[in-house]
């Protein structure tokens, strides 16, 4: 009699309940990852959603600015760390999987009372700037390489594009000029419509972008798994049709690098100690 009721019990008790959950911290960045009315989506959400589903393990998406989740990888609070570059301070908190490449830009705007931005053609003569920069953002190798001491940190776009055309900073990269306009278009009243300058000088640069499974996180014994479906996945072409599917440009894939054969060690690999 017991039994039947624990084979009733189990009936009604909800899927989720019997599955292990991980908690993965989104930020919305389009077209990638989109948050709307407290829901996810976007092709990092599918990819991340198909890699857990394939070790029975249900994702719990939660709204969280990046540097927080920077915080809380590091403390073992988050499971998944979505789309992000790896650094050397990064990796010593981070087991990463290399999603695809991307032959990136950093643009640099330059608030509305620098006069003759035209001046501004070298990489170099930006540093005497005031710069205002997004907290725990990597910007490539030119602004990783200095610190300066007038630098501001904030932790949102709009909050930079303010300060810019409050003259509280001078100078401002972007990887992404739509994401600035955007930013601009939704503030520029408050500021007279003062309209920021775009420097002749920019950095472009190859880099890598990464899921990363924390250290600390309770997933850290599947990550080779994981890993090594991922490279799967980007050789079989699958991460570029999710890409496409969600009209999203598709990161590149190149495989005699170092990272790719880094990345595709881990199928000869199973529990990481």
């Amino acid at each position: 009699m017991l039994l039947k009721k624990f084979i009733v019990f189990l009936l009604f008790v909800p899927v989720v309940a019997l599955s292990q959950q991980a908690q993965i911290d989104l930020r919305h960045r389009p077209p990638e990852m989109i948050i709307t009315d407290n829901k996810f989506s976007g092709p990092i959400v599918v990819i991340i959603d198909q890699l857990l589903s394939s070790i029975d393990v249900v994702p719990l998406w939660i709204d969280v600015p990046w540097p927080r989740t920077l915080r809380r990888a590091k403390n073992g609070k988050v499971d998944i760390v979505p789309r992000h570059s790896i650094t050397s301070d990064r990796e010593n908190f981070l087991l990463p999987m290399l999603l695809g490449y991307e032959d990136g830009t950093v643009y640099y705007l330059l608030g509305p009372h620098i006069n003759k931005a035209e001046q501004y053609h070298k990489l170099e003569q930006l540093n005497k700037l005031n710069f205002g920069l997004l907290r725990d953002s990597y910007y490539g190798p030119h602004v990783d390489s200095f610190t300066s001491k007038t630098t501001t940190f904030a932790n949102d776009i709009d909050q930079l594009m303010g300060m810019l055309l409050a003259k509280r900073i001078d100078v401002m990269p972007v990887k992404n000029l739509v994401w600035a306009e955007r930013s601009y278009a939704k503030i520029k009243n408050k500021y007279n419509n003062l309209q920021y300058h775009l420097a002749e000088v920019n950095e472009s640069f190859y880099h890598g972008k990464y899921i990363s499974i924390p250290k600390q996180s309770k997933l850290r014994d599947k990550y080779h798994q994981l890993n090594c479906l991922l490279y799967q996945w980007r050789k079989s072409g699958k991460i570029d049709e999710i890409y496409m599917q969600h009209q999203a440009l598709p990161y590149i894939q190149t495989f005699d690098d170092a990272g790719s054969k880094k990345q595709a060690m881990s199928c000869n690999k199973t529990i990481i100690k």
